[in-house]
């Protein structure tokens, strides 16, 4: 078997997102058959190209030689199909969309439903990343508009706006119900097994300083990678967690948890939505980002 243009623009896309997943995302395929792809790409070249990590993968010293010539390669043949598209009338028009899975759920999904309805024609890539992960792939250029939780930092060329506030509350599961008829001070519940974010998330940040805040430090019993296991691991009685009032409002009305009260006040959150002012926006995306700002306050 020989390698061709497939085979190393699959190797291009892994490369870029470091990632298998994504890059399967980014080329409408499936991760399989991304690991297929490269599988038979060393096996043709005779060497690794690609080391696994805890955050995805890392070019060897091999495959990083073999993408400073595919790279540019790739780049020229993916501007000329644009071009001859553009000029053919034909071409695509798409939006690169990075967002955190809270943002996600309580404000971009609608946003989303809205401007399909009037784009048809747009192809909308949708990433999900934790915070500064999508501020790291906006700078990088590899998205056009990004949908974050607060707390975060960015320098003076990211545009930030404010679209939503939401709170959170600490809940635990049937097992923790003694405490849901009282108000407890956070002290109180130091006992208790703690179930946090991954501790590379602005939540888990958030958090940790509102427990300094409160002259305490945070121990977690459980970490998780997304907001959306928090609740399935409290459900199962493995501890207590703090959770986007929005995202417990189901479990608490069908009984599955219980809200356990604070005396100390925990401080809003907000939704921003965040562009790089160095990269001018396509008309596409120019039209989105208008639309999910307009319901700002």
């Amino acid at each position: 078997m020989s390698a061709n243009f497939e085979h190393y623009k699959v190797f291009y896309y892994v490369a870029k997102y470091k990632n298998f997943t994504r890059a399967a995302n980014a080329l409408l395929t499936s991760q399989p058959s991304v690991t297929c792809y490269i599988q038979n790409l060393e096996n043709v070249l005779g060497c690794k190209l690609f080391i696994r990590s805890k955050k995805g993968v890392v070019l060897t010293s091999e495959g990083e030689l073999l993408y400073s010539y595919v790279a540019p390669a790739c780049m020229q043949f993916m501007q000329g199909e644009e071009a001859l598209k553009e000029r053919l009338g034909k071409q695509i028009e798409q939006i690169n969309v990075g967002a955190t899975q809270m943002a996600m759920h309580s404000y971009l999904l609608a946003g989303l439903h809205q401007f399909k309805e009037q784009f048809p024609h747009v192809r909308l890539n949708i990433f999900t990343y934790n915070t500064p992960q999508t501020l790291s792939e906006l700078k990088a250029g590899k998205i056009d508009l990004g949908i974050i939780t607060t707390p975060f930092y960015c320098d003076e060329n990211i545009k930030s706006v404010k679209v939503k506030t939401f709170c959170s509350l600490l809940a635990g599961g049937k097992k923790y119900e003694e405490y849901s008829g009282k108000t407890s001070y956070l002290s109180e519940l130091s006992t208790l097994p703690l179930i946090t974010m991954s501790n590379v998330t602005t939540t888990f940040a958030f958090f940790q300083e509102f427990y300094h805040t409160c002259g305490l430090v945070m121990q977690p019993a459980i970490e998780v990678a997304g907001i959306d296991l928090i609740l399935p691991v409290i459900v199962q009685n493995l501890g207590i967690g703090f959770v986007p009032e929005e995202l417990a409002r189901p479990a608490l009305e069908k009984g599955e948890i219980v809200e356990i009260k604070l005396h100390e006040q925990i401080p809003e959150r907000s939704i921003c939505i965040v562009s790089d002012s160095r990269r001018p926006l396509s008309s596409a995306a120019k039209q989105l980002q208008q639309m999910l700002e307009g319901d700002c306050p």
